[in-house]
């Protein structure tokens, strides 16, 4: 498994900083993925997985509390991705390694879609709703 350099960047800060916080784990754990040890891979695997479950079920919660309008697109992203992740796992598991190295490649490239798109509107649409509540209390 080839090792990736990828991180956190500015480019993937959005205007909700609670948002950031978590995404910044996420990049750290599916940054992780690309270390060449084979025997510890699962592992890794798992740390993201148990992240990213708590991670989308945060965005999950916010989009309802918040009534936003894509929501349903939003968790169907949300719920493939965590698909092929436990899918690569069981394959992975199984002695077909290739699938690791193919997600520790493809993910971020998804993540950067997904912040820059559907994330991207979730933290603009809470950062206008605390404006609009700020504003009415002061």
């Amino acid at each position: 498994m080839a090792e990736v350099q990828w991180g956190w960047s500015d480019r993937l800060s959005l205007p909700y900083p609670a948002m950031d916080e978590t995404h910044q784990e996420f990049v750290e754990l599916c940054a992780a993925l690309s270390e060449d040890n084979p025997a510890t891979f699962l592992q890794r695997l798992d740390a993201l997985i148990a992240h990213s479950v708590a991670h989308f079920e945060q965005e999950n919660t916010w989009m309802a509390e918040t009534d936003f309008p894509p929501k349903g697109c939003h968790e169907q992203e949300h719920n493939a991705v965590l698909e092929i992740m436990r899918e690569v796992r069981q394959r992975f598991e199984a002695g077909d390694s290739e699938l690791g190295a193919r997600l520790a490649e493809e993910l971020p490239h998804w993540f950067e879609h997904h912040v820059d798109t559907m994330d991207n509107m979730l933290a603009r649409h809470m950062a206008a709703l605390q404006k609009e509540a700020s504003a009415v209390t002061a």
